[in-house]
């Protein structure tokens, strides 16, 4: 199964070493992000905490669109 399944999957709110563990990083990283803004995070009694739905999400947006030969090559220069 694959990590945005499993995220799509999860129905509880997760903390950053569970987020850690899925994406092997330490919980340290996971933070810095968070801080950052780089990783969407929210914070429930001063705790940082995950939706795994907005992660799921943020994964999509990073991932790169993959060529589909199917749809012809529209890279192609024309003569």
């Amino acid at each position: 199964m694959g990590l945005i399944a499993q995220l799509e999957k999860e129905t509880r709110v997760l903390r950053a070493r569970d987020v850690a563990k899925l994406f092997q990083v330490t919980p340290q990283h996971v933070y810095k992000m968070a801080a950052g803004g780089r990783l969407p995070s929210f914070r429930l009694a001063g705790a940082i905490r995950f939706d795994p739905h907005e992660l799921a999400n943020w994964l999509r947006k990073a991932q790169p669109v993959a060529f589909r030969p199917e749809e012809g090559n529209q890279w192609r220069r024309s003569a």
